[in-house]
């Protein structure tokens, strides 16, 4: 009977050795599976790895005048996610004021917060903007804390085609007109921050 069980755990040991080796490639010699590891690792490591060095904030303010006015905060933490997380990121609540600023997570969430990584590749946030009415609004970049200078932030424009570097000119003025979708919403606004 122990050399039944014996033989049994041999074989399963002999068969367990031979799915992992094929499992790397049927025919590999010792050298190429270091190579294929070596290579594994490597790519692992390119990915877009978090810069654990970048923990600052920028605050992004839309107004209509000095009163009619609304903000949003993105918050650049290591470790955090792109995506909605409850507990960390702030949902934008619907109000009743004349305008309306969100930024949008990885998986489309409205936030009033939106806390994630700034990653060597950067980062695109898309902005939602709203209005009551027709008018002439700015977005305003009102703070910057703790973005190293070698990170250049953008405010691209998708329906002026339009572009505009957000750090050396915080202000950016535009129409709004609720006759045309494409002047507001999710769709026209987006800001980048990238290595220079």
């Amino acid at each position: 009977m122990k050399q039944r069980i014996f033989i049994l755990l041999l074989l399963a040991a002999i068969c367990f050795s031979s799915c992992q080796k094929d499992a790397v490639e049927p025919t590999a010699t010792p050298n190429q599976v270091s190579q294929k590891v070596t290579a594994t690792t490597t790519s692992v490591l390119n990915q877009d790895t978090v810069n654990t060095a970048i923990n600052g904030y920028l605050r992004i303010q839309l107004a209509e005048d000095a009163f009619n006015t609304d903000n949003i905060l993105i918050d650049f933490k290591p470790g955090s996610s792109p995506a909605y997380v409850r507990n960390e990121d702030a949902p934008t609540l619907q109000g009743f004021g004349a305008v309306s600023l969100s930024s949008l997570s990885s998986d489309n969430v409205a936030l009033a917060i939106n806390v994630q990584p700034l990653t060597s590749k950067g980062v695109t946030i898309p902005l939602v903007v709203g209005a009551k009415a027709t008018g002439l609004y700015k977005l305003n970049l009102s703070t910057v804390n703790d973005i190293p200078a070698s990170f250049d932030i953008w405010l691209m424009d998708k329906y002026k085609k339009d572009s505009l570097d957000f750090r050396d000119n915080p202000t950016y003025a535009f129409n709004l007109t609720k006759t045309d979708t494409s002047s507001y919403g999710s769709h026209r606004f987006t800001v980048v921050v990238r290595q220079k």
